[in-house]
């Protein structure tokens, strides 16, 4: 939870030295204006708003349009600054401009309660942002007793519609202060893929130099020195460290920290780390964009923008999910406007029309941003696989829809959307005489279907609705979409629309089991518990392929992460409800009693180097690392201990043989 901090105290000759922190504010509270904070100027046009459009964590500050030529302030507390010459302020802020060139956005302070001076001030031509603005401040109301500062607004207001600001912040750097700004590997991770991040220089010294390590979970630490840097203050970096993010299916903690910048610990050791949960799905299929389009008939830009946007989704209908929610604005609105709808508007904290979202976050109503967003979606994940099918008996449609997580995901709501494709009998103002997409209802209501969903375990939602009173006109053109949305970010994890009358096999049966390319020659669908006993000595685990009897089917492999361990086949049918479970366990064949293989014993396990090895003789002792290369071979062993100090922290195989017979293959995980 974000916490609202005022910090007001007189400073000393050390505060000077090491920094200090006078004003936070991030809006936390939900209140406008802030405890101690005052508006001069269109109080009415500041709210909350529920979103995280500045960059921040909702909620966030928001100015709105008036049509109006006027100037407002949002105004701080007053603040002692006693003893400073000098003061640094940034905040973070999106400017959605509609015409730009006739308003500025600016900060200013002042002291004793007097005139403004400015401190910074911009004339939009275009959107800002998100972005964090940064920028010292020196002049005469440093120092005074009663500092204050203001983030405003003048000139003709109407000529921008929203200006979202969160995360102020007014303080005295500290001298050398490198601090994690950003995790930039992505939340989900198919593939092998690097580490990468942002740091920033909050201090006062250029950045020359700095390392960043890395660590998944508590395993081993991997360091980057980045040299020969020009980071000033305010500044980011983008990094790549060395090393690749490669984990079995999971879930895990990626922790990235700064230190020795510019070859010495920085004075705040407080915001060098950063963690961030990343999980490896046990699969992916095509991620499909959802775009929802808030509009009106009695809206003139709406016409304008739907002249383009129209003919682009038409283009695209094979590749999107689109669905459209008619507004009560402005004027009278539009006569399919639904409580449903606006509900889903307040959602998005929508506050004018039109406002087009792609996957949950708001495209500008502008076709290139949305065509670049629409090709950065289809190269998403699609972390969720899901169908469903619809039908109409007189005004009542029943409607199943079946889904099949690849990770665990809470938090999650799926949203059914009943919609006509074409609609006129709404047509009224603005010159359009036919609407596409219209929803018509939510089912089973706006707040949609909530569920946390469980790797791999199918979810299936299936609904009658009654749709005499909504407002259908062709009883006969009706479709039904399917959002997949976090409720806490509002990203939509997959989209997709079902079929009418459709009916989807139930076969989830394999047809082979190979195991290295070679079929097992025992396979039999009805059965789905193998045992496949591996050579002695065998490191490396066998690759498992599978055909399915139905074309339609999803098989998805999850391979063994040692030996001997398990690989597991789960194989959904096409209607993603039917799972069957086939497991392939890889045993090394001893070929010896099993009263000697208890006889063994191996510890400490974890061990920090040292391992002991009672209950043979004469045996040969082999270590391979986690990839499968051999690392030590003792040959002639006796009871006794091996040494494994200088190797790095990880997972190695222990393979113990007697006359040339594995006894024991033993996994020995090594942390420092």
């Amino acid at each position: 939870m974000k916490k609202l901090v005022l910090f007001i105290f007189v400073l000393s000759l050390a505060t000077i030295t090491f920094g200090q922190t006078y004003l936070i504010e991030d809006f936390s509270a939900g209140t406008m204006p802030p405890s101690g904070w005052t508006i001069d100027g269109q109080p009415a046009q500041w709210s909350i708003n529920s979103g995280n459009s500045a960059g921040g964590v909702a909620p966030e500050a928001n100015f709105t349009w008036i049509e109006l030529v006027s100037t407002s302030r949002l105004i701080s507390p007053e603040i002692d600054l006693t003893g400073l010459t000098e003061v640094s302020f940034e905040f973070k802020h999106y400017l959605d401009d509609f015409s730009g060139s006739a308003y500025s956005i600016g900060v200013a302070s002042r002291s004793g309660g007097g005139s403004w001076n400015t401190v910074w001030e911009t004339n939009p031509t275009g959107n800002m942002g998100p972005e964090i603005i940064s920028m010292q401040i020196d002049n005469d109301d440093v120092g005074a007793t009663d500092f204050q500062v203001c983030i405003y607004v003048t000139g003709n207001m109407y000529n921008l519609d929203e200006w979202y600001i969160d995360d102020i912040w007014l303080y005295v750097p500290l001298n050398v202060d490198a601090g994690m700004f950003a995790i930039t590997t992505g939340s989900y991770v198919i593939e092998p893929t690097d580490v990468t991040g942002t740091f920033k220089n909050f201090g006062a010294t250029e950045i020359t130099d700095i390392d960043i390590s890395w660590q998944i979970d508590e395993g081993e630490i991997t360091t980057t020195s980045f040299t020969g840097l020009s980071v000033d203050f305010g500044e980011t970096y983008n990094f790549t460290c060395d090393g690749i993010f490669e984990m079995p299916i999971g879930g895990y903690v990626l922790k990235v920290e700064t230190g020795n910048v510019n070859g010495v610990a920085d004075d705040d050791p407080t915001n060098n780390l950063m963690e961030k949960d990343v999980n490896v799905p046990s699969y992916a299929v095509q991620h499909r964009p959802c775009l929802e389009e808030f509009t009106s008939s009695t809206c003139g830009p709406c016409a304008s923008f739907n002249s383009q946007f129209v003919p682009w989704c038409n283009n695209n209908a094979e590749d999107i999910t689109l669905v459209k929610y008619q507004m009560n604005w402005p004027g009278s609105g539009d006569p399919y406007y639904t409580t449903e709808g606006g509900i889903r508007r307040t959602q998005y904290g929508i506050t004018w029309v039109p406002w087009t979202n792609l996957d949950g976050t708001y495209t500008d109503n502008n076709m290139g941003i949305i065509q670049s967003m629409f090709t950065a979606s289809m190269e998403e994940y699609g972390l969720v696989n899901l169908v469903g099918s619809h039908s109409l008996d007189g005004t009542a449609m029943d409607i199943e829809v079946s889904m099949v997580p690849f990770t665990n995901m809470a938090n999650i709501a799926v949203y059914v959307v009943v919609f006509e494709y074409e609609t006129t009998q709404n047509a009224t103002s603005n010159g359009e005489t036919e609407f596409e997409h219209v929803m018509m209802k939510m089912v089973p209501n706006a707040s949609g279907t909530s569920v946390n969903f469980e790797d791999r375990v199918p979810f299936t939602i299936s609904q009658t609705v009654e749709l005499a009173g909504t407002n259908v006109e062709e009883w006969d053109d009706l479709g039904v979409a399917v959002i997949v949305q976090d409720k806490g970010s509002l990203y939509i994890y997959q989209s997709g629309y079902t079929t009418e009358d459709a009916v989807f096999s139930d076969d989830a049966e394999l047809t082979e089991i190979a195991i290295d390319g070679v079929s097992l020659p025992d396979f039999d669908p009805g059965v789905f518990d193998y045992t496949i006993e591996l050579e002695p000595g065998t490191v490396e685990i066998p690759v498992v392929t599978v055909t399915a009897s139905d074309e339609n089917a999803m098989p998805i492999i999850v391979p063994a992460s040692a030996l001997p361990g398990t690989t597991t086949i789960d194989v959904f049918a096409e209607d993603l409800a039917t799972k069957l479970t086939y497991t392939i366990t890889f045993d090394i064949d001893t070929d010896i009693e099993e009263t000697a293989t208890k006889a063994v014993n191996v510890y400490p396990n974890p061990t920090n180097g040292k391992v002991f090895i009672t209950g043979v003789e004469k045996a040969q002792v082999t270590i391979y690392n986690a990839a499968g290369s051999l690392m030590a071979v003792y040959n002639n062993f006796n009871a006794g201990s091996v040494d494994m100090s200088n190797f790095e922290e990880g997972i190695y195989f222990l393979n113990i043989l007697i006359d040339n017979k594995t006894i024991l293959n033993k996994k020995v995980t090594i942390l420092k």
